[in-house]
């Protein structure tokens, strides 16, 4: 659970937003939630810097930039968690991340790579994936996830995953995400969809809905996520987001991010 949360919080760190011509990107994201009787505290920064800079056309979403742009990039994360547990005393979890994603506008390939630490652990966990883009706005992955839970073996687990943007009347757009992941040694699978609206190329609000099931529609847990984003300066971006039900703990969690680019 402890590799589940701080993974799913760098994850969080990674989401993109971006500036008309910009190289660097800082993130900041904070959760918090009462979670397995403790009260969470998490703290996240990340930074991406893309090896070409990243232009963000002026008839597209600001946050799509990274993913239209095609430009090839590099990722560190850090996260602190603060689990207090009342009279029982609080304890702390600390990790980070390292990796990047290779893409070029003369080819339609795509290819990323993760690695996840704890500290003073030996939890790992190593994400890849290869992907190709069917249209400029329309990219397909397959998935590999690589667990070594602390004093558990090790797990690999296979996935396919794709995201589309489209273009809608009035200057509007929308994203739709569907992945799915195998949980190695059980039954289940992991589905996911999601969905962005974007009002213009500032403002996002979006649905995903999550859940681990035997087959498609047999759901065994499920979560609920409500999220938005607004691009207040065209280099600074501000989210918000709850998850209802978590899959990994059943409880609620909330998130504040912001993120800027330069």
């Amino acid at each position: 659970m402890k590799r589940t949360l701080i993974a799913t919080a760098l994850s969080l760190c990674s989401a993109g937003v971006l500036a008309n011509s910009f190289q660097h990107q800082t993130n900041l994201d904070y959760q918090w939630g009462d979670i397995l009787n403790a009260d969470l505290r998490s703290y996240n920064l990340s930074h991406q810097f893309y090896l070409n800079p990243v232009q963000a056309a002026n008839n597209m979403p600001l946050a799509e930039a990274g993913f239209l742009s095609r430009s090839s990039s590099l990722l560190f994360g850090y996260s602190y968690n603060q689990f207090d547990f009342g009279n029982l005393g609080k304890t702390s979890l600390s990790g980070w991340s390292l990796g990047g994603e290779y893409r070029d506008v003369n080819h339609n390939f795509y290819a990323s790579l993760l690695w996840t630490e704890l500290n003073n652990s030996d939890d790992r966990v190593g994400q890849a994936s290869l992907g190709y883009y069917l249209d400029p706005s329309w990219l397909l992955k397959l998935d590999v996830e690589h667990l070594r839970p602390d004093g558990d073996g090790s797990v690999t687990q296979y996935g396919v995953s794709t995201k589309k943007l489209m273009t809608l009347a009035h200057g509007d757009f929308i994203s739709v995400e569907a992945s799915y992941m195998d949980q190695a040694n059980s039954s289940l699978g992991r589905f996911g969809v999601a969905g962005d609206y974007y009002f213009g190329r500032n403002l996002s609000l979006g649905l995903a809905y999550d859940w681990t099931s035997k087959g498609v529609f047999d759901s065994e847990s499920d979560a609920f996520t409500v999220r938005g984003q607004w691009y207040a300066m065209p280099n600074l971006a501000l989210r918000a987001g709850v998850t209802f039900d978590s899959l990994e703990t059943g409880d609620d969690l909330y998130h504040l991010g912001a993120s800027f680019r330069f």
